[in-house]
């Protein structure tokens, strides 16, 4: 049985997991403070925070030695993920917030969230300065948490009871606040996409249909049950031309199964010719990148006033571990 988190007492939201996050940090030496983050952002380079020099050349004069700070480091935190996935209030207020580092070459401003992978947008960000966009940096919970267990975990370094006794149970509130946790999996309700994608190996829906990023499979919601068969993503279009045209434009770029499918869409009447469809490319039922549960999960869901309700109408997210695990959907 897990332990209660040192901070159950703050804030619900991110306000709480942010609070409890600079308490932490504001409690242990900002030399391990700086290594962690160092260490979640993997490519940030070294951290602008206190330097030593000896022998100061100023002016005239040379002082035996220095000590300087000069830094400001600004935080962003976000809870649920894919809050930067499109146009919005997230975007918007990077773009406010990064106009702080402007003029200032030791700030930085990171952005905690718990995407599993780093969201497209952060590779482009559009809307902020060029000068700076390279001291706006994105690191997820799991990263930083990592980061902490790794501190934690090694005896050969001198670190006291306190530091360690407060990144654990940072570490754990995370995990209570379900932000460690890598949803894989997309589930989607499909009385009439289950069986097409046992004909097409595809899941065909409305155009730009919005997912989350770092999905690795699919499944089904069907006939009351999620589907023992587990697809694997091969390939995701927001939009698709069902032309004729469309396809053989495909075939030239080398892009054979989106081309073929396009063919199988108009040619067997699943769709109209000269429609947009979004796409997404899976595995085969029999394909051994599929995974095959060992039956059926059960809908065991109940409405309030008790009578058997749909588990999802349109899309839940879950991850494969739970998935294998789960006889019932009440285990997801």
């Amino acid at each position: 049985m897990s332990r209660n988190p040192l901070f159950s007492t703050y804030r619900t939201g991110e306000n709480r997991v942010t609070s409890s996050t600079m308490a932490v940090f504001e409690r242990i030496d900002l030399t391990l403070v700086q290594e962690l983050l160092e260490t979640a952002t993997a490519g940030a380079g070294e951290l602008p925070t206190v330097t030593f020099q000896n022998q100061v050349t100023v002016s005239e004069t040379v002082p035996d030695a220095r000590i300087s700070a000069r830094f400001t480091w600004w935080f962003e935190t976000k809870t649920v993920r894919g809050a930067y996935q499109s146009e919005g209030h997230g975007r918007s207020q990077v773009r406010s917030h990064a106009k702080q580092l402007e003029g200032d070459p030791t700030a930085r401003l990171f952005v905690l969230t718990p995407d599993p992978i780093r969201p497209v947008w952060f590779g482009e960000l559009d809307g902020v300065d060029a000068h700076v966009q390279d001291r706006v940096l994105w690191l997820s919970f799991r990263d930083l948490a990592t980061a902490i267990e790794a501190a934690v975990g090694d005896t050969r370094r001198l670190l006291g009871e306190q530091a360690r006794y407060l990144l654990s149970e940072l570490a754990a509130l995370y995990e209570a606040e379900g932000l460690l946790t890598n949803d894989d999996t997309v589930i989607v309700a499909a009385r009439a996409a289950w069986p097409e994608y046992q004909s097409l190996a595809a899941y065909v829906c409305q155009p730009g249909r919005s997912f989350r990023d770092g999905l690795t499979h699919f499944g089904f919601y069907a006939d009351g049950v999620v589907q023992p068969v587990v697809a694997r993503i091969r390939e995701r279009y927001d939009s698709v031309l069902l032309t004729t045209e469309e396809a053989e434009r495909c075939r030239a770029e080398g892009d054979t199964a989106l081309a073929d499918l396009i063919r199988v869409l108009i040619e067997q009447e699943y769709r109209s010719e000269g429609d947009s469809n979004g796409v997404i490319l899976l595995s085969g039922p029999e394909d051994p990148d599929t995974v095959t549960l060992d039956g059926p999960i059960l809908n065991d869901t109940l409405a309030a006033s008790g009578r058997s309700w749909a588990w999802t109408l349109s899309q839940r997210y879950t991850s494969l571990k739970r998935l294998k695990a789960a006889t019932r959907t009440s285990d997801l």
